[in-house]
């Protein structure tokens, strides 16, 4: 067991793990839930997630993918109701590198999922992650991952990194990696 992280049984969510892990990526301690996984998993998931930096993110290709897939969904969110909110300092487009959108979002939700079907050694990290998105009060986003495959990126709705119906969504900006 790493001293960066901690799990123990869920007090809210039955048959769940809850869990704190220290992101580098993001520079703080991260609450997480391990969904159908035993400590083995979220002790691998925990392990992925907290080697991931801002200075090696593009040794993870389809990560680094989806959080330009939510930088796409960012400027489309900005062109549409940027004019709607005070957005400080804060800029971003099509130009702008990965590492700016990084520095405006903060996790509120790190979830680690596993396939009922495979063991806990076998099964791909899968994980989605909840934004707020910090120019703008009360908005959230989301990405999902399922091992080397990206799955979802845009406004919140829960999404199960396990769902491939998503893929196909035209709200998902995810869709084309």
């Amino acid at each position: 067991m790493s001293d960066t992280y901690s799990l123990c049984e869920s007090k809210a969510y039955f048959g769940c793990l809850d869990g704190r892990l220290r992101s580098p990526l993001f520079g703080h301690e991260i609450e997480f839930l391990v969904k159908g996984g035993d400590e083995t998993y979220g002790v691998r998931c925990a392990e992925y997630f907290e080697k991931i930096t801002a200075e090696n993110l593009e040794e993870y290709p389809v990560l680094n993918a989806l959080f330009e897939a939510l930088g796409e969904y960012v400027i489309d969110f900005l062109d549409e109701r940027g004019d709607e909110f005070e957005l400080g300092d804060f800029e971003y487009d099509e130009n702008s590198p990965v590492t700016e959108l990084l520095k405006a979002l903060t996790p509120v939700g790190l979830t680690f999922e596993k396939f009922g079907y495979l063991s806990d050694e076998e099964c791909p990290i899968a994980f989605s992650i909840k934004f707020s998105f910090d120019p703008v009060a009360d908005e959230y986003m989301e990405i999902a991952l399922h091992g080397d495959a990206a799955v979802y990126a845009g406004e919140f709705r829960g999404v199960s990194p396990w769902n491939d119906k998503l893929l196909k969504k035209k709200w998902n900006y995810a869709r084309n990696i």
